[in-house]
């Protein structure tokens, strides 16, 4: 014989409940239903702009926590400029020495021969002995650094000829390049043109 279903003690009300219950995110609630509601802070409440009038996010992510050459970044505003002096309407070959002596207003042969002579007279003065020194050969660290934000910006480099002269470290700039569409290579300057502030 089967035994008769059991029967229910719950109330239509109690039952509908305990339904809503096993079905909701009511089931993860750890406070009592009559507890009273926590305080707010009106002062805040005021204060606090509305969600979709606030701002952009600030910059919290890991690859941000860096603390940057401010070489580099001198040296990477001046290849934007150099850069945004000339034409998209056509192709270009640039290299550093370019950027270095239209930056500075030095050749960097007469450099390099004013560096070779102070050698020469400072061999001379010693007797054969040259004092290492930090300043000496310091362009070679520009060089260095506007070779690494060219390639950043137009890839590896290639020997090439410029009006009939062998140039052994160019770079190839496609038409239709605008230095403004691009980001910049270190977060100094990407803040700014994040920003809209930099130029170029």
């Amino acid at each position: 014989m089967i035994e008769d279903a059991e029967v229910s003690l719950l109330t239509e009300a109690e039952r509908i409940l305990r339904e809503r219950f096993l079905s909701s995110e009511d089931s993860k609630r750890r406070i009592p239903s009559d507890a009273a509601a926590a305080p707010g802070s009106r002062r805040v409440d005021q204060l606090v702009l509305p969600d979709e009038l606030r701002g952009k996010m600030p910059f919290t992510k890991d690859k941000y926590l860096v603390k940057e050459d401010p070489h580099l970044v001198e040296w990477e505003r001046e290849v934007r400029k150099f850069q945004r002096k000339m034409s998209p309407e056509h192709g270009h070959r640039i290299t550093a020495v370019m950027v270095y002596e239209w930056a500075t207003g030095i050749r960097l042969t007469d450099l390099m021969l004013e560096e070779e002579q102070d050698r020469e007279q400072e061999r001379e003065e010693n007797d054969g002995y040259v004092k290492p020194t930090g300043r000496r050969g310091s362009w070679r660290a520009d060089i260095r650094k506007l070779n690494r934000i060219l390639e950043w910006y137009f890839g590896k480099p290639y020997m090439t000829w410029i009006m009939g002269r062998k140039v052994p470290k160019a770079y190839k700039i496609q038409p239709g390049y605008y230095i403004r569409r691009h980001r910049p290579m270190t977060l100094t300057l990407y803040a700014e043109y994040c920003e809209g502030s930099l130029y170029p």
